[in-house]
């Protein structure tokens, strides 16, 4: 029982400490892909986005570190829930298996095999 709290405090700081990075890079990701089409991004950020930074940002390390975040988030929501709602042990472990398996590694993998393509 107290190692299923001290998961479900780990699960939870994932979550709190990714979520406004995370809000940050997405917000940053999306502005500066319609910038690549538009110049109203441009004006609308006040030229702090502008087309060069655009592609800087969308070339460099940047969309993998926001990737990063984003699987960090998903397996501290996905522990989270899982933690709070299955109550049986072995379907609980399973799942959290499950999760660290396929959305820890597997995406992460994923992730940087495009990036370094």
């Amino acid at each position: 029982m107290k190692w299923r709290k001290i998961k479900a405090r780990i699960y939870l700081a994932l979550v709190e400490y990714t979520s406004l990075p995370l809000l940050i890079g997405l917000l940053l990701l999306y502005l500066s892909g319609y910038c690549l089409t538009t110049t109203k991004v441009a004006r609308l950020t006040l030229g702090l986005l502008a087309r060069r930074e655009c592609i800087l940002l969308h070339t460099g390390v940047f969309p993998y570190l926001v990737g990063v975040l984003a699987i960090l988030h998903a397996l501290g929501g996905f522990g989270l829930m899982i933690n709070r709602r299955i109550r049986n042990d072995t379907l609980r472990i399973t799942l959290e298996l499950a999760n660290l398996i396929i959305v820890g590694v597997v995406f992460l993998i994923q992730l940087t095999i495009l990036a370094l393509a």
